[in-house]
């Protein structure tokens, strides 16, 4: 086991601030304004910590479909991010559930919705799956920092069928929510997949930037750390092309939605008041600017493909606040299907308290996999 000095850096300073931001937010929450420190409301009850809550879901499932090329597939030039990978999707789906227990503002609503189930929801199954989905991957870290390969190896079959159980599932929770158009969609477990994919790509280049950049992973020739930072590029840039003709299927379905709601929704999503926001943080930077960084460099630049997997997780954090707040832009009060819905639309804007929780859990997660690296034995 490593036994390095822990080396503070910029970015530990950098996810220490972000962390504190986050505690900020959590006692603004808590001890100051209560209930009235996230800006949801009756109309639009999900906001953006249950956007970060699909966002950090979909990152940890993504983190360990992609990761499990190594540890599961066999591939020898992943294997040496098998670890990190498994390490990664720890943290980001412990993210998740901290983020959803406090938009829940009480944590015991997840033990009562287990303890009364609907079999039929797909909101207890995105829990269990999710719940199982942890308890494998601490599993598979202890065993595989132990060494004990067939005993990891074991876990990490069944573990691949459980994630993928449950981003198709979380997919389901969207999709087959009858009373939100914008959502309603038998495509969308494949988008979520897709999603996953694009995220887990963009996680891993990140860590093997920086696992390769400051800690130089021994006996692993430059070749080969350039071989893999070359496939994790080429696997992003693929899952980009895809994600971007899946955006266009989504709007192009609603636009064209025989329902006069689905349609005003993708009509504020493209035009609205969340043009912005699509155009510019999940068009350009999400898409455009991360394939333009892959492209123009021919895949051999890992200072490039670093910036592009940072760019790639910002546009999916806003593709996850549009997504959510777009189902629910659009009134459910009937309206007579000769009138216009003349743009009225159901007002939201996260809060500070809101963000800084999603920016707090990033900078823990930062923290956390900061010092794991220089501690644990993680190549």
């Amino acid at each position: 086991m490593k036994t390095n000095k822990y080396q503070k850096s910029l970015w530990t300073y950098l996810a220490f601030f972000l962390l504190l931001f986050g505690v900020a937010g959590a006692i603004n929450k808590y001890f100051i304004s209560g209930e009235h420190a996230f800006g949801v409301s009756p109309e639009v009850p999900w906001g953006a910590l249950i956007s970060g809550y699909v966002f950090f879901a979909v990152a940890a499932t993504g983190t360990g479909l992609v990761g499990s090329l190594g540890h599961v597939f066999h591939l020898k030039k992943f294997e040496p991010l098998s670890k990190r990978a498994l390490l990664a999707s720890i943290l980001l789906l412990l993210s998740a559930f901290l983020v959803l227990a406090i938009e829940l503002a009480n944590p015991f609503k997840m033990i009562y919705l287990l303890l009364s189930p609907n079999l039929s929801s797909p909101i207890l199954w995105m829990g269990v799956f999710y719940g199982i989905y942890l308890i494998l991957l601490f599993g598979e870290f202890y065993f595989t920092m132990k060494d004990n390969h067939k005993v990891a190896s074991g876990i990490a079959y069944f573990s691949f069928v459980v994630k993928l159980a449950a981003i198709i599932n979380l997919g389901r929770v969207f999709g087959y929510t009858a009373s939100r158009g914008f959502w309603e969609g038998y495509y969308y477990p494949a988008y979520m997949v897709v999603s996953a994919l694009v995220s887990g790509a963009a996680v891993l280049l990140i860590i093997h930037y920086f696992s390769t950049k400051d800690f130089k992973v021994p006996g692993y020739a430059k070749t080969q750390v350039e071989s893999l930072g070359k496939n994790l590029s080429q696997i992003l840039a693929v899952a980009l092309l895809i994600f971007a003709v899946f955006q266009a299927i989504k709007v192009g379905i609603s636009l064209n939605a025989g329902d006069m709601a689905t349609a005003e929704a993708a009509k504020a999503l493209i035009s609205g008041p969340l043009a912005i926001s699509f155009w510019a943080m999940e068009v350009l930077v999400g898409i455009v600017a991360p394939l333009a960084l892959l492209l123009g460099s021919k895949f051999t630049s890992m200072g490039k493909a670093f910036w592009a997997g940072i760019l790639t997780m910002a546009g999916m954090l806003f593709s996850r606040l549009d997504f959510v707040y777009a189902g629910q832009i659009i009134p459910l009060q009937i309206v007579d299907a000769t009138q216009q819905i003349a743009q009225v639309y159901n007002a939201y804007s996260p809060t500070w308290s809101e963000w800084s929780l999603i920016i707090g859990a990033l900078g823990l997660i930062i923290l956390v996999f900061d010092y794991a690296e220089c501690k644990l034995a993680l190549d």
